[in-house]
Order: C-alpha cells, then structure tokens, then sequence
C-alpha cells in the first residue's frame, strides 16, 4: 500500500510543481525539431467482487502503477514514428493473492509514410502481457476451467497497411496482419474427479491451460473505395484470414498424454461492401459499416456461411450529448480449439458536463456460441474522465456483468467493479 501511496502523491503534486515553474515545460526530452521524448505514466485503483470471473465469486482489490516513455519522431513531416514502452506493477490487498502480483510489459510502435502523395504506407506493432479471465470467460471459454487462478498471456500484433490513390476518387487499400498469442506461466490447479460417476475418487493436478488452444492469425485484406459525395465514400472489401491453432502449455498428472487438437486451422473468407464518411449535409451523423457475407470452416468441418457484419454509427444530438451504436456479427477462431460465432451490440452515451469532463454511459450485450457452450453476456457501464491539464487527467468508471452460460448453468456468473485512474504524459 505504501507503494502506492507515493505514487498517487507524485501525481497530486505536479500540478503545483509545473504552476510554481519547478519543472520544465513538456515534452521531457526534446531532440531537435523533429523527435520528443515523453514520460508517460499512470496509477489505477480496481475494487471488484468476482476477480476471478467464475459462478463463485472472489473479491479483491489491487492497484497499478505504469511507469513508460514514448518518443514522437517527425510529427508533421512525411515520415514518422512512435514509440512506446511501459511496466505495470500489479499488486493486491490481501495476503492470499500475494502469488498473482507481477508485472506486465506493453510496448508499440507506429511508422508511418505519408509524403502527400497517392501513396500511404503504415507500420504496426504491439506486444503486451494480460493476466485476466473476463476476455476468455465471455468468449465461451468455460469459468470452471480457471478455478482460483488467473489466466496469464503475451498477446502479439504486426500489420502493414498500404492505401493508393488510383484517381481523386478511387482508393485501393491492402495489407498483411499477424496477430498471436503465447500463454505464460500456467499454474497448477486440483480438479478432484466427480465421485458420482467414478468408483475410485482422485486428484487430477492441471494447468489452468489445459484446455485452451493457441491462435496465430495471418489476415490479408483488399479493398476499393469510390468518393461517391464529398463526405461519403462506398466500396467493395475481401479478406482472407487462415488461424493455426496450438496447444497451450499442458500438465496431467494422472493422464500424461496430451489429447489431440479438435482442429490444426481454420480459415475464413469475407466479401461484403462499405461505407464510410457522413450521410447526412449537417454533419452530424458518421458511419463506418461493412456488410458482407463470411465462409468459414475448419480443417476437419465442412464449410459454413453466414450473414458478417461490422457497423459504427455516431450522431451528435445536441452541444453537449452524443450517441454511438456498434454493432458486428462473425464467425472467429475459438480458444477452446473450435470456432465461435459471436453478435455484439453496443450503445453509448456522451454527455459534455464541462469543458474539459464527460460522463459515459454504455450498454453492451453480447453472445457467443462456441461448440456446445452459449454464453450471454450484458455489461452496464458508467464512468467519467476530466482531464486537468494538457499533462494530467483522471478517470473513473463502475460496471456490472451478468453473463448466464449454457449448458453448464452453473458456471454463470456476476461482476461488480469500480476502477479509478490517474494519467500523467509529460
């Protein structure tokens, strides 16, 4: 705790160190006219009552702190580049959740060629260490097979995205993404057997990854976009995308054959068209929307086709209120081995109370199917963000999920949390 308190203590005094002219002005580092160096850092307090994700809730509380620094080469110039690198130090209130403090690296960069001419070009990288459940749980991932622990993994991304103007009103866009993922330090659990269907009861030791698969992903997509009006474009878009399942680390101390792979790799193909830019003369309405048909399958499924989409409409209501629906559908690679066909549905609320503070409020209602398991999920959030000064700003949020899982009813599971935050860049 008293790490933590020093933390959010340096964040409270710069402020008045940068009002009393103690420290120079941003950025940190300054090389030149084209390359600044940034401090980039924040402290953030989560309180939850399911830290685990699972039918049998835990409470915990823990806090972050993210030291990092972010370097900006050739801001408005024809080449540039961004840079960032930072450690979250995770730590918990009680004793017993001791095991699961750690730090977690993100580092991401970006470069970017755009001379004004036809040609656009833009490099992508990030990689970055998760410890949670929720993002798998609401997967379709059964909670039951985490048990007390935490699900840790490096999640990587590589693109290039390549955009050509053939005239003033035509744009042929392509690229390559490979995205992955590597599960890390698995811990053992104990799963006894269920005495009513065994005569002998025993004690299996797992890894908390057992049953999950490893997905590495190559997505390759082209797409031509006409200007049909000032603000609104239309175009035609396909992807192919093929996923290479891996088995996650594994441990059975009772069986110690690992049981083949459902599937090695899937593969999908999209068609569909878009639409993106303003539809309406005000202004006030922006759509980016692509609709399309999908054609998945696995290397040991028959293929299946069905409806994909991916839309985001934005509406500005009044001065202060705007509204945001997203909507998708699609069929994607599965953790558990499979595949899972998931709709997701999305609305949000913008209130400008200040000029520099927003209240949110959003609604998201999502389902999944994976093999046999459906889960249906509603997340209700309301935060805030106030940004102080060009240097400092702070967050705050409270969310509640309940998502129900069938068939295996009683894995189905509630989470309060309240997070707050404080983001410091200089």
């Amino acid at each position: 705790m008293t790490r933590f308190l020093i933390a959010a203590s340096c964040l409270s005094i710069l402020p008045v160190a940068h009002a009393a002219n103690w420290i120079p002005s941003s950025p940190l580092v300054q090389i030149g006219d084209d390359t600044d160096i940034f401090f980039d850092s924040s402290v953030a307090l989560e309180i939850t009552d399911n830290l685990y994700s699972a039918a049998s809730a835990k409470a915990a509380t823990n806090w972050t702190v993210t030291p990092g620094l972010a370097l900006e080469y050739g801001k408005d110039t024809p080449i540039s580049l961004s840079l960032t690198a930072k450690r979250s130090y995770v730590y918990f209130n009680k004793a017993e959740f001791r095991g699961l403090e750690d730090s977690r690296d993100a580092l991401s960069g970006n470069l970017r060629f755009a001379s004004g001419g036809p040609l656009t070009v833009t490099l992508d990288s990030s990689y970055r260490v998760s410890a949670r459940n929720d993002n798998l749980a609401l997967n379709g991932v059964n909670p039951n097979v985490f048990s007390a622990t935490l699900v840790r993994q490096a999640n990587y991304s590589h693109s290039i995205d390549i955009d050509y103007k053939l005239t003033e009103k035509i744009k042929l866009s392509t690229g390559f993404t490979n995205s992955y993922n590597h599960y890390l330090n698995p811990t053992i659990t104990h799963v006894p057997d269920d005495p009513a269907t065994l005569l002998v009861v025993e004690t299996n030791d797992i890894y908390n990854t057992n049953t999950l698969s490893e997905l590495n992903t190559k997505a390759m997509p082209i797409s031509f976009d006409y200007q049909a009006f000032e603000k609104l474009s239309f175009g035609f878009n396909f992807e192919h995308t093929v996923t290479d399942y891996s088995a996650a680390p594994y441990l059975n101390i009772i069986t110690p054959v690992r049981p083949a792979l459902t599937s090695k790799q899937f593969k999908k193909d999209f068609y569909g068209l878009t639409a993106k830019g303003q539809p309406t003369e005000s202004g006030k309405i922006n759509l980016t929307a692509k609709i399309g048909y999908a054609n998945s399958r696995t290397d040991n499924g028959a293929s299946t086709g069905n409806l994909s989409y991916s839309i985001n409409a934005s509406h500005v209501l009044t001065e202060r209120i705007s509204h945001n629906l997203t909507l998708s559908r699609d069929t994607t690679p599965s953790a558990t081995g499979g595949t899972s066909a998931s709709k997701s549905y999305t609305y949000v609320v913008t209130f400008a109370a200040l000029s520099d503070m927003n209240l949110n409020l959003s609604v998201t209602k999502n389902d999944v199917v994976a093999g046999s398991t459906e889960v249906g999920t509603m997340v209700y959030t309301f935060g805030t963000d106030f940004k102080y000064n060009n240097h400092l700003s702070f967050q705050a949020s409270y969310s509640f999920t309940d998502s129900k899982i069938k068939p295996v009813t009683s894995a189905s599971f509630q989470q309060n949390a309240l997070t707050a935050s404080a983001s410091f860049r200089y």
